[in-house]
C-alpha cells in the first residue's frame, strides 16, 4: 500500500537530520575487525574519534547553525564526557548506541540485553542530566525481544529498522515505538570501508537523494533525509569537508526543516498516533 503523506511543521518540503556516531570499542573497531584479541591499532583508530573527530563535527554544526542527532555509546561517557558535555549543551541530541560499538544486542539474552540497555542509558545520563528516548543499536542487529525492552526502558523511538522515508511505528506492549528509518543515502562507511569511494561521493549521494526528495515534498509528499558520520571516520580531515558541504548545500534551499531524529520522531507521535 503507498504511504499516506504527512505534513512536517511550517509546511516544510523535506525534513534533514544530521547524524553522528560517537563509539567506542573493546576489541577493535570497524578498521580492522578482531573477535579474540584486543587490536590496538584498530582500538587507536576508533578513539580518534573522542581526540579530535567529534570536535571537528562540534565545530561544523555551530558554524552552520543545526543540530545533530548523536549515537553514543555508553562508555564513551566514561572516556571522554567532556565531548559529551559539550554536545548536549549545544543542543544536540544524545541517543543511545550499546555500551560499545563491538558488543551487539543479538549476542545477549533477553534478560543482559536490557541491562546493557539501562546501563547505557543511565551512563549517558550521569553527564548530561537527561536520559535518552531514542537508542539505535550497534550495526542496527537486534533480537526479538529488543522492543520490548526499548520501551520498557522509556524509549520511544529508534533508527534499527530500513523503511520508507518517513517515519512509522509499531505498537509494543501497548506503546508506540516509531520506526526513524534508517537510509544510508550518505554514509561515511562507504568511503573507507566496503566498497571504498572518494569522498565527494559522500556529497553526490546526498544531493541526489536531497533533490529528489524535495521535488516530492514540492508535489506535496513530503520526506525526510539524513546524511550520517561517525566521529573517528567522518570527523577526518579528508571527509569532514563534504559532510559541511551537505549541510550548507541543505541549508541553501527554502522550506527544509532542520531537526534532531528525536524531534521528528516527537512531532510524528503527537499528530499521526493515536494513543
Amino acid at each position: 500500500m503507498k504511504p499516506k503523506p504527512i505534513k512536517w511543521p511550517n509546511d516544510a518540503k523535506i525534513a534533514v537530520s544530521f547524524f553522528v556516531a560517537f563509539e567506542a570499542f573493546n576489541k577493535s573497531s570497524q578498521y580492522r575487525r578482531s573477535d579474540d584479541k584486543p587490536d590496538y591499532a584498530s582500538l587507536a583508530y576508533g578513539e580518534y574519534g573522542g581526540k579530535a573527530g567529534i570536535w571537528r563535527i562540534i565545530d561544523v554544526f555551530a558554524r552552520n547553525g543545526v543540530k545533530g542527532t548523536i549515537d553514543t555509546n555508553g562508555r564513551i561517557a566514561e572516556v571522554f564526557p567532556d565531548a559529551v558535555k559539550e554536545l548536549h549543551a549545544g543542543g544536540h541530541e544524545i541517543v543511545g548506541h550499546g555500551w560499545v560499538n563491538d558488543i551487539d544486542l543479538t549476542s545477549l539474552d533477553a534478560k543482559k540485553e536490557k541491562e546493557l540497555i539501562k546501563r547505557t542509558l543511565d551512563s549517558l545520563a550521569s553527564v548530561t542530566g537527561k536520559r535518552p528516548v531514542g537508542w539505535v543499536s550497534p550495526g542496527h542487529r537486534i533480537n526479538e525481544h529488543t522492543f520490548e525492552n526499548f520501551v520498557d526502558e522509556g524509549i520511544y523511538w529508534t533508527g534499527d529498522l530500513p523503511g520508507p522515508d518517513i517515519p512509522e511505528h509499531r505498537m509494543i506492549s501497548g506503546k508506540p515505538l516509531v520506526i526513524m528509518p534508517r537510509l544510508d543515502y550518505a554514509n561515511d562507511l562507504s568511503l573507507i570501508f566496503n566498497p571504498k569511494n572518494p569522498a565527494r561521493v559522500y556529497f553526490d549521494s546526498f544531493k541526489t537523494a536531497f533533490d529528489y526528495l524535495y521535488a516530492e515534498g514540492e508535489a506535496g509528499s513530503p520526506k525526510l533525509i539524513d546524511a550520517l558520520v561517525h566521529a573517528h571516520i567522518g570527523g577526518r580531515p579528508n571527509i569532514i569537508g563534504v559532510f559541511e558541504e551537505c549541510i550548507r548545500y541543505a541549508k541553501s534551499f527554502k522550506d527544509v526543516w532542520f531537526c534532531t531524529k528525536g524531534e521528528i520522531a516527537k512531532y510524528y507521535l503527537d499528530h499521526y498516533v493515536s494513543r
